[in-house]
């Protein structure tokens, strides 16, 4: 009986193991899919270029701070841009959660409500 219940053990042990994917095997299915995995200094950069656009007073409502949430550095591909977000103040009291592309390279400074480069 304990034979069988080490086989089944020893099993399941080697499928969980094989599900798991290596830091190779994530870079090459990143690459795949045109995914760029951001580096420590390029995750820094979108969040100050971010933080410039949604941390700001805005006019319209009446000098109030908006908020950055987070970027999502998953989402980061060979353009430039990684997707944001964060809370816009509005004029009427309110805020309003905003998505933008932000840059993460130093040639793209800024974020952009649209995900392509001109």
């Amino acid at each position: 009986m304990s034979k069988s219940l080490l086989s089944m053990t020893l099993a399941v042990l080697a499928l969980s193991a094989c599900s798991q994917k290596s830091a190779e095997q994530k870079v090459a299915e990143q690459v795949k899919e045109k995914q760029h995995a951001l580096t420590a200094e390029e995750r820094s950069r979108a969040e100050i270029n971010a933080k410039n656009f949604y941390n700001k007073p805005r006019i319209e409502a009446n000098g109030a701070n908006g908020q950055f949430n987070e970027c999502k550095p998953s989402d980061s591909n060979f353009n430039g841009l990684v997707t944001c977000s964060g809370m816009v103040p509005q004029a009427s009291g309110t805020y309003k959660e905003v998505v933008r592309y932000c840059g993460y390279t130093p040639d793209l400074v800024g974020c952009s409500s649209e995900d392509t480069v001109k």
